[in-house]
Parts: C-alpha cells; sequence; structure tokens
C-alpha cells in the first residue's frame, strides 16, 4: 500500500516496501524492508465545467528516501537517493545521521523541501514553492506515518515471495494494513 499527499504542483509518496534484490539474491543478508518516502511533482488538468473532477498525475520522483533494515531494527540500509532521471535513482547516499534517528533526519529534511528540489537539480523551484511549505506544514503527519512504517518494518518478518522485480508478495491471505 502506498499513502500519498498531494498539494498544489509536488506530491509525498510513502510506501511500504519489502525488496530483495535480484542481482543479489545469491548473497546472504539480500532482503530490504521499510519505508520509501518520494517528492514527485504533480501535474494537473482541469477539463469540464467547474464541477468537474480535474485529472492529477504524479510524475517520476525527483528525489527518494529510503528508510530500510537488513533485519528488524538494524537501521543498517538506510540511506537516500538525492538524484533520479526518468524515475530511475541515482547511487545510495549513506548519510551517518539517517540511522541515528531516521523520523528527526525525515523531519528536518522535508521543513527543507526546496532545498532537496534543488539538490535534485529541479530547474524552476520557484514553481513549487507552495507547496514545499505545504509540505513542511504537514510534516509531522507523514513523519508519523513513516514512523508507523518503521514500527511495521521492524515486527517478525514473514515469509514472503518476491516478484520479478524484487517486491516482495504476502504468501498469506492477510491484509497487512498501512498506518
Amino acid at each position: 500500500m502506498e499513502t500519498a499527499w498531494l498539494f498544489d504542483t509536488l506530491a509525498v509518496t510513502l510506501a511500504r516496501i519489502d525488496f530483495l534484490d535480484p542481482e543479489l539474491d545469491a548473497a546472504p543478508d539480500t532482503r530490504e524492508r521499510g519505508v520509501r518516502l518520494e517528492i514527485r511533482p504533480i501535474e494537473s488538468e482541469h477539463v469540464g465545467s467547474v464541477y468537474a473532477s480535474p485529472t492529477v498525475t504524479l510524475q517520476p520522483a525527483v528525489c527518494r528516501i529510503d528508510l530500510l533494515e537488513s533485519a528488524p531494527g538494524a537501521a543498517d540500509r538506510m540511506h537516500w537517493h538525492p538524484t533520479m532521471q526518468a524515475g530511475e535513482p541515482g547511487d545510495r547516499t549513506f548519510d551517518p545521521d539517517i540511522p541515528v534517528d531516521p523520523l528527526v533526519w525525515l523531519d528536518s529534511h522535508l521543513e527543507q523541501v526546496t532545498k532537496l528540489l534543488e539538490h535534485a537539480g529541479v530547474e524552476d523551484t520557484a514553481l513549487h514553492e507552495r507547496s514545499a511549505c505545504e509540505i513542511s506544514d504537514h510534516r509531522a503527519e507523514i513523519v508519523a506515518a513513516a514512523g508507523a512504517g518503521l514500527e511495521w518494518a521492524r515486527c517478525p518478518w514473514p515469509d514472503v515471495e518476491h516478484d520479478g522485480r524484487g517486491m516482495a508478495v504476502l504468501v498469506s491471505s492477510q491484509p497487512q494494513p498501512f498506518g
């Protein structure tokens, strides 16, 4: 399940992740579990009357924060991708402050979304100034959802199968609520 906060020109998406890198599936400790937060531009199109529902399209992420672990509570795979090209992440950036307190780190970065956009190479950050302020205003809610996702990830890991991309597919038919 993925949750999205939609603002005027930007969205924040948060997904619970259970991932196995298919290129490393023979190596030990390749499973990663946690939460993935992305900053994504939005395109909106208003067609029809004032009463018509607009079309809102999430664009590929420009920045990604992965609060992932190789075992419950390990905090060893937490990183971020300051840049992304067409939705593909750049190299992992391991900031030593993330595993110390991932939610404080996340909160401080969501307070300064314009800096994240600049670092990601977004050309016209002024276009997103209002949305960046709104994200900052709603960061407590977003960080709380990330915290709930980390609690989920730190529970005993269920047996899963992984699809061709490496994403976990629950073997159990029990639904896993997000929050």
